[in-house]
């Protein structure tokens, strides 16, 4: 299928999963395993942050209120954010709408420091990007999270592993530099 039939087919596949983890979140008050892990990014995603960027890449929206979709640091602007028509369809904004309609009462820059970062770059191309990179290094790159994904014909996993097996270390640590140094039990 070509990107004009698959760029919305997953916005909407992506618009309905959030409604139904958000759904159970809230009923449930369930708390992410580890905001700052693989999924720092947002304390329970980092994919539709990437789709939300791409969505409006290249889109540049204007909204009744005279406030501009243009940048990123829009976020910051709640009028924008909150009030407009056009970022209810924003994959992105609704993201950031969710967080900040989570954690009232604290500062953005605190509750998310990396999206609040992200959104003082210039262009939603550079967000984009560097939110690819930060999948692919983040999610994609580590075997723990990628060894559960199931590959197939729509998801290939046609890449050779990027490191060796590590091995843990023959000799342990130093506390003196005049000691001798200690063999680790394991070591051969």
């Amino acid at each position: 299928p070509s990107a004009d039939i698959m760029a919305p087919v997953a916005l909407s596949i992506t618009f309905q999963y959030l409604q139904i983890c958000r759904g159970i979140q809230t009923e449930y008050m369930l708390e992410p395993a580890g905001s700052h892990g693989v999924w720092g990014l947002d304390d329970y995603h980092c994919v539709p942050f990437y789709i939300g960027a791409c969505q409006i890449q290249n889109v540049f929206y204007k909204d009744a209120s005279g406030g501009c979709f243009d940048r990123p640091s829009c976020i910051h602007d709640d009028s924008v954010l909150i009030h407009s028509e056009e970022s209810d369809s924003m994959l992105y904004f609704t993201c950031i709408r969710y967080i900040k309609s989570l954690k009232k009462g604290v500062p953005f820059f605190e509750s998310s420091p990396m999206l609040n970062d992200i959104g003082q770059l210039s262009n939603w191309a550079k967000v984009s990007g560097g939110l690819l990179r930060l999948f692919e290094g983040e999610v994609l790159d580590k075997k723990p999270v990628v060894q559960h994904f199931v590959f197939g014909d729509i998801f290939k996993a046609s890449w050779n592993p990027s490191e060796s097996e590590r091995e843990a270390p023959s000799i342990t640590f130093k506390h003196d530099p005049h000691q001798i140094d200690s063999v680790a039990p394991w070591a051969k």
